[in-house]
């Protein structure tokens, strides 16, 4: 952890921060035992790949998604990121880091009925080929029984014609830990969340509830999971803090409601 005070500033993320957002994201799970338990196995789960594929998609949906990054305004390096997430917001009332409005994207052009017979045949095979290989692979099945934990929430906090804001990813390098580069990320969506009174909520890591519990967010949900059920192997000596187990991990479902005052 770095112990040195830095400016930093928060800008925009573009295409090419891909790499480096998805390996600070990347390290700031080293140690995370959910992680770990999904990273066994002969086809291991490749946090960083997870992270850094989906960043060209983001940026292409800037009236959904927003992702800004921090940057040491000293040497120009990437400190952290966060992306925010906006259901049932207009377009022109998203904020961005230079006021607001976002472009509106054109409409898809609609898929023919022999391209949309041809895509619902490969979805059945890569469906059926998902399922076969989940009763196999006891990873699939805990990356399988999460998402299917995090539909389930997304439809709960997020019900039809709702307006609030959510976290789809935040992380800091464990490096610039202290830093308040979090809390910077952080108070930028809350701030703007405050001024729309709209909620936000967040799916948070074992780690991170208690970094989200200081910003305003509160335990309204929780998946218990018994890691040793999915594990293909015992931790090893460096992470084996519990007797050869992996033990339970808790993910937490925060919600945080706006506050008129802090806007």
């Amino acid at each position: 952890m770095s112990t040195k005070s830095r400016s930093f500033s928060l800008q925009q993320v573009v295409v090419e921060d891909a790499a480096p957002l998805a390996k600070i994201g990347s390290n700031s799970f080293v140690n995370d035992r959910n992680t770990l338990v999904k990273g066994l196995g002969d086809d291991p789960y490749k946090l960083e790949e997870v992270l850094r594929d989906p960043i060209e998609h983001y940026l292409s949906l800037p009236h959904k998604i927003q992702c800004i990054k921090a940057v040491d305004d000293e040497t120009g390096e990437s400190m952290g990121y966060v992306y925010w997430g906006f259901r049932g917001w207009a377009p022109e009332d998203i904020p961005t880091l230079h006021g607001k409005g976002v472009p509106v994207p054109e409409p898809a052009k609609p898929a023919s009925a022999d391209e949309k017979e041809e895509e619902a045949g490969k979805e059945a095979e890569e469906s059926s080929a998902v399922v076969e290989k989940e009763e196999q692979d006891l990873v699939k099945r805990l990356i399988a029984l999460t998402d299917k934990d995090m539909d389930d929430w997304c439809e709960k906090l997020m019900p039809e014609g709702c307006k609030c804001m959510f976290v789809v990813s935040l992380s800091v390098d464990p490096k610039f830990h202290g830093q308040g580069v979090g809390s910077a990320l952080m108070r930028w969506g809350t701030a703007a969340a405050d001024e729309a009174g709209v909620y936000m909520w967040v799916h948070s890591s074992e780690s991170a509830h208690t970094f989200y519990a200081k910003e305003g967010f509160e335990v309204v949900g929780t998946l218990d999971v018994d890691l040793d059920e999915y594990a293909l192997a015992p931790p090893p000596p460096e992470h084996d803090t519990m007797n050869g187990k992996w033990g339970h991990y808790v993910f937490r479902y925060m919600k945080r409601l706006p506050n008129k005052r802090r806007a």
